[in-house]
């Protein structure tokens, strides 16, 4: 697991999250597919090439998925954010960790979590430590 966030030379926030899951690729992909976007990026047309990427792009804000095989039977999911404003930055970077808990737990068959609880946790967290 490779979390970073840095800021750009335009002042954007970059969010990369990195994990290493125990399933397969085009697993990954189907359980990806499923996981809700934040309410702004949910109409916004996706640009796909599964089972390896998966981009959502509106206004100065992007979010992308990177699926590689790992050269065992896993994948390695590389997940980043670039967005304009530090406030959205912090807030979705908590939507963002929970959303890959949740993904991990759905690939390992715990389809029984309460992602609006832990989604507000985290993001409350994540104001705390960055805001």
């Amino acid at each position: 697991m490779t979390d970073v966030v840095t800021v750009d030379e335009h002042g954007r926030y970059r969010l990369r999250l990195e994990r290493h899951l125990d399933h397969a690729r085009s697993e990954v992909w189907r359980a990806l597919t499923s996981v809700r976007c934040p309410p702004r990026l949910a109409q916004v047309a996706p640009r796909a090439d599964p089972p390896r990427l998966l981009e959502y792009r509106t206004g100065d804000t992007a979010v992308r998925w990177e699926i590689a095989d790992d050269g065992r039977a896993g994948s390695v999911l590389v997940f980043t954010q670039v967005c304009g404003s530090r406030q959205d930055g912090v807030d979705e970077m908590g939507w963002w960790l929970t959303a890959l808990e949740v993904l991990g737990e759905w690939l390992d068959g715990d389809t029984h979590t309460d992602f609006p609880r832990r989604a507000r946790c985290m993001i409350e967290r994540c104001r705390c430590a960055f805001g």
